[in-house]
């Protein structure tokens, strides 16, 4: 009876284990985005975007990654699409003058200006 008891515990323990890493790593992940969705964490540096010619939203969204105005190019574009405003931001061109902390909506109003 003793041995089986201590196999339950054990059980029980590592799903519990388990289940507080998961939660910790959702947790960690959820506070990521929305650092990035409202521009909570930001250095304030200035960026400058060129676009030459109409460009796609996942590239757009790389574009803006690799300038280190969003981390997450692909909740970005989710945003986007989300917001209804693919269209404006494909057709874009032009350069930009943008802020790393900058939260999403900043981002779109600074496209349609």
């Amino acid at each position: 009876m003793n041995q089986s008891s201590n196999k339950l515990r054990r059980l029980a323990f590592s799903k519990i284990t388990v289940l507080c890493l998961t939660a910790a790593l959702i947790a960690a992940f959820s506070v990521s985005i929305a650092n990035d969705l409202y521009g909570f964490v930001g250095s304030d540096e200035e960026v400058f975007l060129t676009i030459e010619e109409p460009t796609g939203l996942s590239e757009l969204a790389r574009m803006l990654e690799q300038n280190g105005i969003v981390d997450n190019p692909t909740f970005f574009r989710l945003y986007v699409q989300r917001q209804n405003c693919a269209e404006r931001l494909e057709g874009f061109v032009g350069t930009l003058q943008l802020d790393t902390s900058m939260s999403y909506r900043e981002l779109l109003l600074a496209f349609s200006q």
